[in-house]
């Protein structure tokens, strides 16, 4: 598996994210420009790839209470030996808590992604056993900070979902 090689830059922002403060302080409010910035691209690009490096998509699930369409920016982990796949990690910042969109996708396995300016539905499940180590490592030679996510969390368990292209 391939380390992405980072800016200098970029390594900065992400540490600087991973913190306990950096997490709190940019959680509140850098969701809703990367998703405006990811909708302009059409899903090419966003604020956290232009800053930080890491890839995003633009995740739309079912909201498992009020069946409404949620729409999130996503960080997503891609296998350069299967770019059919895309992987989200539900580490929502370090918290104790899963993200929200977790249990839309467990209520309702189907999503629609905008990535590399191409709308598509994925159908959804849970990563688990040697598929769950393997994109976890891949989460953590993507995201530096994904480690000190791990240690955060407390005793959960960072879920990995694994997005699969719908046929046509």
């Amino acid at each position: 598996m391939a380390i992405k090689h980072y800016s200098r830059f970029h390594i900065f922002v992400q540490k600087l994210v991973a913190t306990p403060a950096g997490s709190k302080t940019i959680s509140g409010f850098w969701h809703r420009l990367d998703r405006a910035f990811l909708r302009l691209s059409k899903g090419r690009t966003s604020l956290t790839e232009i800053f930080a490096g890491l890839p995003m998509i633009l995740l739309t699930s079912t909201g498992a209470r009020s069946g409404l369409a949620r729409t999130l920016p996503v960080a997503c982990y891609r296998d350069p030996e299967k770019p059919e796949i895309i992987a989200v990690a539900a580490a929502n910042w370090g918290r104790e808590k899963m993200p929200s969109w977790y249990y839309n996708l467990r209520a309702t396995p189907r999503a629609s992604v905008l990535v590399d300016g191409k709308q598509k539905v994925y159908s959804v499940r849970e990563a688990q056993a040697e598929e769950y180590e393997h994109y976890w490592k891949l989460a953590e030679a993507t995201y530096l900070g994904m480690s000190k996510y791990r240690q955060r969390v407390g005793e959960r368990r960072i879920p990995i979902m694994i997005l699969s292209e719908e046929n046509q």
